[in-house]
C-alpha cells in the first residue's frame, strides 16, 4: 500500500533555510567567545570590545530564531521543552554545533554498520566540542579569582579532558561556584558520551561478523522470491484439489442415474 507523503510545514521551509545559516553564526560564536576569554590579558580593549558586540549580535539572531521557530512549529510552546539543544544554543550559541548529537534519537541507528560509523565520528566531534567548550567556560569563571588554579588555556584544556573522561587526577580543580557547576555538567555529560561510546564499539564488532547491508538485502530478495513461488505453488496445488472434489461427486450423481 502507497503511503501518501507529508507535505512540508512552513517550519519545514524555515529550518531547511536557516540550519547551515545558523551553524556557521555558532561557529563563528564559538572562535569570538574563545578568543576573547584566552586573550583577555594580552588583546586591546577595543578588539574585546569589538568581540563582545559580534557575541551579542549573533547572541540576538539566535533569540530570534528560536522565537521564529516557536512560533512555526505545530507543538507550540511544546517546542522548546522538545528541543532542548536549541534552548541550550541560545544560552550559549556556540554549543549549537552539539544539534549532531541528535543522531543518537534515529532509532536502530547503533544497529547498523553505517550507523555505527555516523555515531563515532558525532561523539568524536561532541568530545572535542565539549572540551573546548568546558575549556572556555572554566577559564572565564576561574581567571581572576582568589585561589584559582586554572589560570591559562593550556591548564583548562588538561582539566576539561579528565573531567571529561572522568579520570579527575584532581591537580587542577575549579575554586569557583560557577566553575564547580561547569565541571559537573562536563562529568554527566562525560559519562553519558562514555556510554554511548560502548554501543558504537560493540555494534561496529557486530558488524563485523554480520554481512554487510547489499548482501543482507540480496539475501532478503532471494527469500521473497522463493515465498512467492511457494505461494504460487500451494494455489496450484489447492485449485487441483479443488477441481478434483468438484469431478467427485458429479461422477458420483452420473453413477446414480445410470
Amino acid at each position: 500500500m502507497l503511503t501518501k507523503r507529508a507535505t512540508p510545514t512552513k517550519y519545514d521551509h524555515y529550518a531547511k533555510w536557516t540550519d547551515a545559516p545558523m551553524l556557521v553564526l555558532a561557529l563563528v560564536f564559538l572562535v569570538v567567545w574563545s578568543a576573547r576569554i584566552i586573550g583577555s590579558d594580552t588583546l586591546p580593549s577595543s578588539v574585546r570590545a569589538t568581540l563582545l558586540s559580534v557575541q551579542g549580535l549573533i547572541w540576538i539572531a539566535f533569540i530570534v530564531d528560536i522565537v521564529v521557530r516557536t512560533v512555526l512549529s505545530e507543538k507550540s510552546w511544546r517546542y522548546l521543552w522538545t528541543h532542548p539543544l536549541d534552548v541550550i544554543a541560545v544560552l550559549i550559541p556556540a554549543a549549537r554545533p552539539l544539534k549532531i548529537l541528535s543522531i543518537f534519537t534515529q532509532g536502530t541507528m547503533l544497529a547498523s554498520r553505517k550507523g555505527a560509523v555516523k555515531t563515532t565520528q558525532a561523539v568524536v566531534l561532541s568530545v572535542i566540542l565539549l572540551i573546548w567548550l568546558g575549556a572556555v567556560s572554566v577559564l572565564s569563571a576561574e581567571r581572576g579569582a582568589a585561589g584559582a588554579q586554572i589560570v591559562n588555556f593550556g591548564d583548562a584544556i588538561w582539566w576539561a579532558l579528565v573531567t571529561m573522561t572522568t579520570v579527575g587526577y584532581g591537580d587542577f580543580a575549579p575554586i569557583t561556584t560557577e566553575g564547580r557547576v561547569i565541571a559537573t555538567v562536563l562529568m554527566l555529560l562525560g559519562i553519558a558520551l562514555i556510554g554511548v561510546v560502548t554501543a558504537s564499539v560493540a555494534a561496529w564488532f557486530v558488524s563485523l561478523t554480520s554481512p554487510d547491508d547489499a548482501q543482507e538485502d540480496a539475501d532478503r530478495a532471494d527469500r521473497a522470491s522463493d515465498l512467492s513461488h511457494r505461494v504460487v505453488e500451494l494455489e496450484a496445488k489447492i485449485d487441483r484439489l479443488l477441481e478434483i472434489q468438484d469431478v467427485k461427486p458429479a461422477n458420483e450423481r452420473t453413477r446414480r442415474e445410470d
